[in-house]
């Protein structure tokens, strides 16, 4: 097992960080590049593991790789990690070996007592990397079952055309989702607040804050009312549609909280809305 095999692997990182190709240093690639010299330079573990350290060499190749490639941190992590626990594997493996030959060399009863113990330990090591192995496996099926998640939560928040917002997730029903002048809801409201009933039965971790709002035509009273009513009635809709109250908080803020100028009729238009507030994943939304 030579320097030299690296490289290749080592000019390639060198001249693309000359070039501003690849990103930063990974520390946990350049730790794991670190065990993995270390291992190399020892002379025990090059003559007792050379199978396990060969394997580590190709582990730690594949994280350049994908380093050099600028794929998911994960991904480069996860393979950062798998050659640590394959350099710690060859050097278990190269003091195992060392021991056994040692055992060999010396005299029979010597021989049997040190085997049982090698045995043993090497017992221990084996279920250590095992371990370590299984631990691995389980942090990469879990960052990939949080990237399949985080894929789906954005297929349906974009269903519900809702937007990001500081807030959180905010889906907004203009007023012509309403009855004139009323807190009615007619049928295109109805099936918005359906899907979003699908969003809440689908992620039952987060609730809704539904804010009511108008322009400034009329007396701050009515149009406070008006704001109270209708987010109530998309409340309404939602326990309909079988979402639990305690999941809903409503507020009615009349014209107080304008998202255009109130000079025009179409400015008017965009202040007369419902804003249905998503919380995050623990159910909080964020005070306005």
């Amino acid at each position: 097992m030579k320097s030299w095999l690296l490289l290749p692997v080592i000019s390639a990182i060198l001249f693309l960080a000359a070039c501003g190709g690849p990103p930063a240093d990974n520390p946990l690639l350049e730790e794991a590049k670190s065990e993995y010299s270390a291992a190399e330079a020892d002379t025990a573990i090059v003559q007792f593991a050379p199978v396990a350290l060969k394997e580590a060499e190709e582990s730690l190749e594949l994280g350049f790789e994908l380093w050099e490639e600028e794929a998911d941190k994960v991904r480069i992590e996860h393979q950062a990690y798998l050659t640590l626990q394959k350099t710690a594997i060859a050097r278990e493996t190269a003091n195992l070996n060392a021991a056994q030959n040692e055992i060999e060399r010396a005299e029979p009863e010597r021989q049997q007592v040190l085997l049982d113990i090698r045995h043993t330990e090497a017992q221990l090591a084996e279920n250590r990397a095992q371990q370590a192995l299984e631990e691995a496996q389980r942090e990469r099926e879990a960052a990939e079952q949080a990237r399949r998640e985080a894929e789906e939560l954005a297929r349906k928040v974009d269903e519900l055309e809702a937007r990001q917002t500081q807030r959180g997730l905010v889906l907004t029903l203009g007023d012509v989702l309403f009855d004139f002048d009323e807190a009615t809801l007619r049928s295109g409201g109805v099936r918005t607040v359906a899907e979003l009933a699908g969003f809440l039965d689908e992620y039952p971790e987060r609730n809704v804050l539904i804010e009511g709002h108008t322009d400034n035509i009329g007396s701050e009273q009515y149009n406070l009312d008006l704001s109270e009513k209708r987010a109530d009635a998309v409340k309404q809709e939602l326990l309909n549609q079988g979402i639990a109250s305690d999941r809903i908080e409503t507020k009615g803020l009349g014209m107080a909280h304008p998202v255009a100028s109130n000079e025009t009729s179409a400015g008017r238009q965009q202040n007369r809305r419902v804003e249905v507030i998503i919380s995050d994943q623990d159910g909080a939304v964020s005070e306005r």
